[in-house]
């Protein structure tokens, strides 16, 4: 078994599923076992899922589904969204069985050995931080404090052979730092209560199952400071002295909101 768990959501996209964790576990540079949320019962996308245990049987990968709660239970669209979001980022961190677990989303594309350097970070430095991604936005999300590159906004339009030469560059620059804290990254996020804080947390990050068993799970909605749930994760973490640190040799582009970008948050 390996150390580290890596785990995704996805409701009906098959194609886009395989785009990400194909990718993603090629790149990972280390073994790693495999975890997929089903967001709702599906028949393609569990069929899909049986395929590659089938196909791939290194990626040592499982499927837990998740029943989603629908409109007579929860009304309201975007609370809906974020209801059953929240509950599969959740299911994750309690299916896990590896010491380590990395998070990310279903839309995203990965430097060569991003996993890698994750986990050396971690090895050198402890289980005081939670290690993030150094993170590419697509033009779709429009405003971002990471860098907006276009190299696609669908899986389709990808351009793997120019991300791969942006992500040389980078791990050229910095292949002597392993981290870089907050005030290195410099990353600015206007919380809407704390006001201006840098946070160099990323899309995907990796920490501890015991830090989700101790400070989870992750809030369902938008909290009493207006935030959704991983921003409040990272919130209560950092109150209780786990702050986030950035990995910058490990990249991950993302697409933004894959699967809900007709889902208003």
């Amino acid at each position: 078994m390996a150390d580290v768990t890596a785990y995704t959501i996805i409701k009906d996209d098959a194609e886009l599923l395989d785009w990400c964790i194909i990718n993603a576990h090629k790149r990972a540079g280390m073994e790693v076992d495999w975890l997929i949320i089903l967001a709702g019962a599906n028949k393609r996308t569990e069929g899909y899922c049986q395929k590659i245990q089938k196909k791939y049987p290194d990626m040592n990968l499982k499927y837990i589904i998740h029943p989603e709660k629908q409109p007579d239970t929860i009304p309201n669209k975007t609370e809906r969204f974020l209801h059953n979001l929240y509950a599969c980022w959740n299911m994750g961190y309690q299916h896990a069985e590896t010491k380590w677990v990395v998070r990310m989303g279903s839309d995203q594309y990965f430097s060569r050995q991003w996993l890698f350097h994750l986990m050396a970070a971690a090895e050198k430095y402890g289980e005081k931080y939670t290690y993030h991604t150094n993170t590419v936005e697509s033009p779709a999300a429009v405003r971002s404090r990471h860098p907006i590159h276009h190299f696609g906004t669908t899986w389709q339009e990808f351009d793997e052979r120019r991300w791969d030469q942006y992500c040389n560059d980078v791990q050229t620059r910095y292949a002597l730092q392993t981290i870089h804290t907050a005030n290195e990254a410099g990353l600015w996020h206007n919380h809407p209560t704390r006001g201006q804080q840098l946070r160099p947390d990323g899309v995907t990050w990796l920490q501890t199952k015991e830090l989700w068993q101790v400070y989870g799970p992750m809030h369902d909605g938008v909290n009493g400071e207006g935030v959704t749930g991983d921003v409040s994760y990272m919130d209560k973490l950092d109150d209780n002295g786990t702050p986030a640190v950035q990995v910058p040799c490990s990249l991950s582009y993302h697409l933004v909101r894959g699967e809900s970008r007709d889902v208003q948050v």
